[in-house]
């Protein structure tokens, strides 16, 4: 694996560690991560986005219902109150009312663009994707529903490689991904 790869895979880890863990700053964790993203990008070869819109629509749409599942689930999932946990992330009900439509749309779009290559370079991308998401969730959910994250999110992201290459296109997983975080934010921003 080249020093540049694995900087990329650790990318979240880095930002996540610092400003989630060490810092309790969620702004400044998914900003820090996004300018890596965008560091990375600055040369990487352009990957087609656009495709048949009706039909992304369509296959995208299951993904819609983990935002429902999250609300019904939250409750069971949690070992501490919600709205302590984003407190302590510095995240009101105002400010992640604010981080809605950046996490729900243009977090998706960066995180495709910057793990899409990476999972067809390493089949480790798919376990570190998920495992970085734990660092974030390990406080707040108790240890069943971190296993149940971890294998959601690794098959997600084998599921949106998938996508990526039968339409040869970032478009199906960038929009699965923004169904899946527009509702899981905003069952979230209802609970709280």
């Amino acid at each position: 694996m080249t020093h540049q790869r694995a900087l990329k895979l650790l990318a979240p880890y880095l930002a996540v560690g610092i400003f989630w863990c060490g810092l309790s700053n969620g702004w400044l964790a998914i900003l820090a991560y996004h300018f890596q993203i965008l560091f990375w990008q600055r040369r990487a070869r352009r990957t087609a986005i656009s495709t048949d819109r009706k039909s992304i629509l369509l296959l995208a749409l299951p993904a819609i219902l983990a935002g429902p599942l999250i609300f019904l689930l939250l409750p069971s999932m949690t070992r501490t109150a919600l709205v302590t946990w984003l407190a302590e992330h510095q995240l009101s009900h105002l400010s992640l009312g604010a981080m809605i439509p950046y996490f729900a749309f243009i977090h998706p779009w960066l995180e495709q663009r910057h793990w899409a290559p990476l999972r067809n370079e390493t089949p480790l991308a798919h376990p570190l994707f998920a495992g970085y998401h734990l660092l974030v969730l390990y406080t707040l959910l108790t240890v069943p529903w971190l296993v149940v994250s971890f294998v959601v999110l690794a098959g997600a992201s084998v599921a949106w490689q998938l996508m990526g290459r039968k339409f040869d296109s970032l478009a199906l997983p960038v929009a699965s991904h923004i169904l899946a975080d527009l509702g899981i934010i905003m069952a979230a921003w209802i609970r709280m």
